[in-house]
């Protein structure tokens, strides 16, 4: 049997293994992943580009890819990212924020620090791979590092939606976050590569089995704490289910199907923050951003 290293080289260890993937961000359920060596490049991983028509895909800097983003474009799909530290793009136009003067300028060369505090919205222009492309940056202050954080997409929605959609993102790092300390994604002990990948690929079909929990609980939810709904929590009740799960499986009989049915039924008040009323969460955000400017 090949060991780790071998088949899953890594780049600051010996061994290591990525899973990269894309989850719905309302529902949490997967819907796209692949598993590889650690020491492949985050950008060479994506979803197939023809299945993003029609949707919003809102990834981190690891993806971040110029050809990707005009593929995403070419496919009718729309996307959301933070523009990398590195990147080198001009301004086209300017919306709101800036004089004209920033025309033509290097977007992030700029000094903005007198600007603080307002949202800043420009048309960048890039030629990469002898297309032109012409995106939104709109950039948000951040009081913390004293500067400004900038998006890029394609997306029309209004400039002040912008933060609060790409805020969404977080819910994909609570979902690994669940898969590691609730499903044992991170407790691989072996050095045995197809033991490794078997064990991740448990965890990925655990993380699955918890969409019901999520479809089955909603329904017992009012509005308001559907927005709240934690795929932290979903994870720990369904670990708490296990037994339940794993039963109806062996059976598969309506006996233990409506058994399962009911103990979810029953944990559905664990499934979402119980702090809602106090602390708005980002759905919550943005549901009400939309019924105000609607």
């Amino acid at each position: 049997m090949p060991g780790a290293k071998n088949a899953f080289p890594g780049t600051r260890t010996k061994a290591s293994i990525k899973w990269h993937a894309s989850f719905d961000i309302l529902t949490g359920l997967l819907v796209w992943f692949q598993l590889t060596p650690g020491k492949r490049h985050d950008s060479k991983c994506f979803p197939e580009i023809t299945s993003l028509k029609g949707k919003l895909v809102i990834f981190d800097l690891g993806y971040w890819d110029y050809a990707v983003l005009h593929a995403i474009e070419k496919a009718e799909g729309f996307f959301l990212s933070r523009v990398k530290s590195n990147a080198v793009i001009k301004i086209k136009k300017v919306i709101q924020g800036l004089s004209k003067e920033a025309i033509g300028q290097s977007l992030l060369s700029l000094d903005l620090s007198r600007k603080k505090g307002n949202i800043i919205e420009v048309i960048i222009e890039k030629i990469h791979q002898g297309n032109t492309l012409n995106y939104r940056a709109i950039g948000f202050w951040n009081p913390v590092e004293k500067d400004y954080h900038w998006y890029i997409t394609n997306l029309t929605a209004a400039a002040y939606l912008i933060y609060p959609l790409y805020r969404l993102r977080w819910q994909i790092e609570l979902i690994f976050k669940a898969c590691k300390n609730s499903l044992n994604a991170n407790q691989i002990t072996s050095c045995n590569a197809n033991i490794i990948e078997n064990l991740l690929l448990a965890s990925i079909v655990a993380h699955l089995s918890t969409h019901t929990v999520f479809q089955i609980g909603r329904e017992q939810l009012d509005d308001e704490q559907n927005l709240a709904i934690s795929f932290q929590r979903i994870a720990k009740v369904a670990v708490v289910l296990a037994r339940d799960f794993i039963m109806f499986l062996l059976h598969s009989s309506q006996e233990y199907f409506k058994i399962l049915v009911n103990k979810i039924k029953l944990f559905a008040n664990e499934i979402f923050d119980p702090n809602y009323n106090q602390r708005e969460t980002s759905l919550a955000r943005i549901h009400r951003l939309l019924l105000e400017g609607g």
